[in-house]
């Protein structure tokens, strides 16, 4: 039997909290003959205070949605009932870890292009390991395979179908000995790698492709160009960046809720820098944290609260949640 990450946990699918075993799409549905999938990819950390926090959440669930209307779904489930369902995931598992939360949305009607319903959702939450900035340095490829674009397959979208893209991409840089792909537009540009934005620092400015420059509308990348101008002082300019532009740059990284901050420290045999991990990405990626776990009140609206862990417990026992209900 295969074993996935979620084996022996408990998955929110279609209106019930199951086994992972049987939180199954059929063979012939749409999900799995076309990828009529949207998904969120969100994390949940635990602060300081034994406090288990979803970072971020609204916003995840506001892209969900939009995901949803530009594939035509014929489902509209509010904020209120997706974060329902995320909470209680989380409960039911009973984490009291940092956590990956994968949202998702399927088309279960025999596979016809033109499906658009009925449409299920299916929500799981597995521990993640907390990783040094130091453990995350990786080189990149700048890939062959051009980046999606609106008019084919729109990136903002967060599709199942469009991650073949980045995944061709992804198998031919490890082919060639890299750790990330890094895809360009059709006209050249630097768009993002398979599965996170790309920021750079050239001259001490934090420079990141458009919104409209065949990337993914990034709830982590948003939350980095707050950071850096608000927190940080770090001018941020979002532009086009061309491929040899990253070859001269200071710093590079790659950004989103799984990678949270990635340094590149060589792109296509070019040392990025000295080589190694710079002060810019180290400061960006130490405030993100910091936000992540609580530790900036002014951005405490960033928090979903699902689980409290007294500190007195002697089995780290999950004691309240949002609502203060006692939890078994």
């Amino acid at each position: 039997m295969v074993e996935f990450a979620a084996t022996g946990s408990k998955i929110y699918f279609n209106g019930r909290i199951v086994p992972e075993r049987e939180a199954t799409v059929h063979v012939l549905s749409g999900a799995v003959k076309y990828g009529a999938t949207v998904f969120e990819g969100i994390c949940a950390y635990l602060g300081d205070e034994g406090r288990l926090t979803v970072f971020r959440l609204p916003e995840h669930l506001l892209r969900l949605q939009d995901s949803m209307r530009i594939m035509r779904f014929e489902q509209d489930w509010s904020v209120t009932h997706l974060t329902e369902v995320v909470t209680d995931v989380i409960k039911a598992n009973e984490l009291h870890e940092d956590a990956h939360i994968r949202l998702s949305a399927y088309v279960l009607s025999e596979g016809f292009l033109d499906a658009t319903a009925p449409v299920a959702l299916g929500c799981l939450a597995v521990g993640r390991h907390d990783k040094s900035l130091s453990d995350k340095v990786a080189r990149a490829q700048v890939s062959s395979w051009h980046r999606i674009e609106d008019s084919s397959m729109p990136p903002r979208v967060k599709c199942s179908a469009n991650y073949q893209n980045g995944r061709l991409a992804t198998i031919q840089a490890r082919a060639d000995g890299y750790n990330e792909a890094i895809l360009l537009t059709g006209s050249g540009k630097v768009a993002e790698s398979a599965g996170a934005c790309l920021m750079a620092v050239r001259d001490g400015v934090v420079i990141t492709p458009t919104i409209t420059g065949s990337i993914l509308e990034s709830v982590t990348r948003a939350t980095l160009i707050k950071l850096c101008e608000s927190e940080l002082g770090v001018e941020v300019q979002q532009r086009e960046i061309d491929r040899t532009e990253l070859y001269l740059c200071e710093e590079v990284f790659l950004c989103g809720s799984g990678y949270e901050v990635m340094p590149i420290v060589n792109i296509d045999g070019y040392p990025i820098g000295d080589g190694e991990v710079g002060s810019k990405t180290r400061a960006i990626f130490e405030i993100y944290d910091a936000a992540t776990r609580g530790r900036l009140p002014q951005y405490e609206h960033w928090l979903t609260v699902c689980l409290l862990y007294t500190s007195d417990a002697a089995d780290d026992t999950p004691c309240v949640d949002l609502g203060g209900r006692r939890i078994i």
